[in-house]
């Protein structure tokens, strides 16, 4: 099976990261750190080799030493600022505007509040966006969770559903996140021998188990919420990394674009990606998700006009 987009594009900003914090790094080394073989760095390292600025001539390119390349070390010449991020306004009000949901949904980790702080002073604006509270939930519940998500640990949780019901629950949680502003754990619930989606603010109480997460992630987001109806996106071959996420996809390609036809759980969750791909887009059916993608748009717009 080949290998997504995002995966590889993962590993490949961490070796420019990796490489760059140590100085040289043997592709050994670097096979061992991002759990892959020598021969795939060496792919990798070739790749990153062709990549760069716009123009590609000789200094546009990324430049790795071409003698310790031979030696199976990788070592960075020129690195084309790669390491450096740079946000476009639109980029950084994007990301604010994300960062804002998960805080207010409680499914942010602590660093995600300073981080959410230095992106605001940057553009220079009070509140260039503004989100409120959806639910109250408790920090340390949320805190612990994200401990056993990073840690790979199974818990034991007690979890009151929405018919004011109290169960006890042992689940593999996989990843916190926010979906239309509310905090859930995405997790692998042994009572119920399948995946669920539960709302963190339910959740009374939660103990880590000294045992490790067995299950692995459903590849869907918000996988146990029942979808709405499907939707299709014809896009350039550069949105692929977008696509290949969406809930329930399947990626056909068409000449030089490629087609994705795919779940809708929250059409505004949609429309939130597309719009990450927006100059790709060639197409968009239905019209509800283009409605919501032009809302979108439009409100991206007024908050830079502002």
């Amino acid at each position: 099976m080949a290998e997504k987009a995002l995966p590889r594009l993962t590993r490949l900003l961490g070796i420019m990261t990796y490489v760059q914090d140590q100085g040289e790094a043997p592709f050994s080394e670097l096979a061992a750190h991002f759990g892959v073989t020598e021969a795939q760095i060496r792919k990798d390292i070739t790749a990153l080799w062709s990549a760069g600025l716009p123009g590609h001539a000789g200094g546009d390119l990324i430049d790795f030493d071409a003698y310790l390349y031979d030696q199976d070390v990788a070592s960075i010449v020129d690195s084309q600022g790669v390491t450096q991020v740079r946000l476009s306004t639109r980029e950084a009000v994007a990301l604010v505007g994300a960062l804002s949901s998960m805080l207010a949904s409680g499914a942010a980790p602590d660093v995600a509040t300073s981080a959410n702080d230095k992106i605001r002073a940057l553009l220079g604006a009070d509140d260039p966006v503004t989100v409120l509270p959806t639910a109250d939930v408790d920090r340390a519940i949320a805190t612990t969770l994200q401990d056993a998500v990073t840690t790979r640990r199974v818990c034991d949780i007690e979890y009151v559903d929405a018919a004011d019901r109290r169960t006890s629950r042992t689940i593999e949680p996989h990843r916190l996140v926010a979906i239309d502003g509310v905090a859930y754990v995405e997790c692998y619930c042994r009572r119920a021998n399948d995946y669920r989606t539960l709302r963190v603010s339910r959740i009374v109480g939660v103990e880590v188990r000294d045992e490790s997460v067995v299950a692995p992630p459903a590849d869907a987001a918000g996988f146990s919420l029942v979808s709405q109806f499907q939707a299709t996106v014809v896009a350039g071959r550069g949105a692929r990394w977008v696509l290949e996420d969406l809930p329930g996809v399947s990626l056909v390609e068409v000449g030089d674009d490629v087609s994705a036809t795919f779940d809708v759980v929250d059409v505004d969750w949609v429309a939130d990606r597309l719009l990450a791909i927006a100059p790709y887009l060639r197409t968009v059916e239905p019209a509800s998700v283009r409605d919501a993608l032009a809302q979108h748009a439009d409100a991206v717009l007024a908050t830079l006009a502002g």
